[in-house]
């Protein structure tokens, strides 16, 4: 019995002993998380007055407070004398990151990616792009996926490797946008009337950009008809229509001056022949009472 109390009374002064380091350890942590916080706030304020980096305040804000909050764990057990301990965590870690690498090397791919197409931000939630054979209207940007609406209303969740790797072109990342139409005219009207013509009537025509100046080419010399290619910049930005309203709006200007200028459309022009029969040839039988 008195060999335990001996064993308590030792036990108890080198936890009196060792306490201060215990207190000061808790206090590392309560410092470390409460500037984990702080910083936290900090940046997601920041980020909150960027539309650009708004998307990506939820992700960034989680890292930093994982982040500081390792540090602080590494302090404590520095201050508690486990200088060991911390450093087997450190290796630990990295082999640990090692493994889970080779094996969900897919998973960290995409997040890797994740994280480039976040801070390059290559496009913005509202954009118009085409990733390989894909098109459509970003949705949402995501560490792991990006979600894209295609103009079919097909909602799909594009892993960020695939975009990252791939070409990616975006069609509004400034707001200019080209519209092209082709349209068929006979031959017999004159090419420089139809290339006039129809570059007076989209120049003129509301919302269509003044410089780049609209312009119109001979596309194909067809069978029976020439296939002129107009071209044209709109800024969907700054417009109070949308892409197709307005694309809409300036062929339905174009066919209207054309029809009332007299020009033939391709499907006006005719390749069958008019064949002119031969004229009715009367036989009158002379009779023989008429010498």
């Amino acid at each position: 019995m008195d060999y335990f109390i001996e064993s308590l009374r030792a036990d108890w002064q080198t936890f009196l002993s060792f306490s201060p380091r215990l207190i000061y350890a808790g206090f590392v942590l309560l410092v470390f998380s409460l500037v984990a916080h702080l910083v936290s706030n900090l940046l997601g304020r920041v980020m909150r007055r960027s539309d650009r980096l708004r998307t990506d305040e939820r992700y960034v804000r989680r890292l930093v407070i994982w982040a500081v909050r390792v540090i602080g764990l590494l302090f404590a057990l520095s201050v508690l004398g486990f200088k060991g301990v911390a450093a087997s965590m450190l290796a630990t870690g990295g082999v640990v990151a090692i493994v889970l690498g080779f094996a969900f090397r897919e998973i960290g791919e995409n997040l890797l990616a994740g994280l480039f197409l976040s801070f390059s931000r290559p496009f913005e939630v509202g954009d118009l792009i085409k990733s390989g054979e894909l098109t459509g209207t970003v949705r949402a940007i995501d560490i792991r996926s990006v979600h894209i609406r295609t103009f079919d209303a097909c909602d799909v969740f594009v892993p960020s490797a695939q975009i990252f790797r791939q070409e990616l072109y975006n069609y509004t990342r400034d707001g200019i946008r080209r519209p092209s139409f082709s349209i068929g005219v006979a031959y017999h009207d004159e090419p420089e009337a139809v290339i006039s013509l129809l570059q007076g009537v989209i120049r003129k025509s509301e919302d269509i950009l003044p410089e780049p100046a609209a312009f119109v080419t001979i596309k194909q010399f067809a069978d029976s008809w020439i296939v002129y290619e107009a071209f044209f910049w709109v800024d969907i930005n700054i417009s109070h229509r949308d892409l197709v309203g307005i694309t809409n709006d300036v062929m339905i200007q174009c066919w209207r001056s054309l029809r009332e200028a007299g020009m033939t459309f391709s499907t006006d022009v005719t390749t069958t022949l008019d064949i002119n029969s031969v004229p009715q040839i009367t036989i009158q039988k002379e009779t023989a009472g008429s010498e």
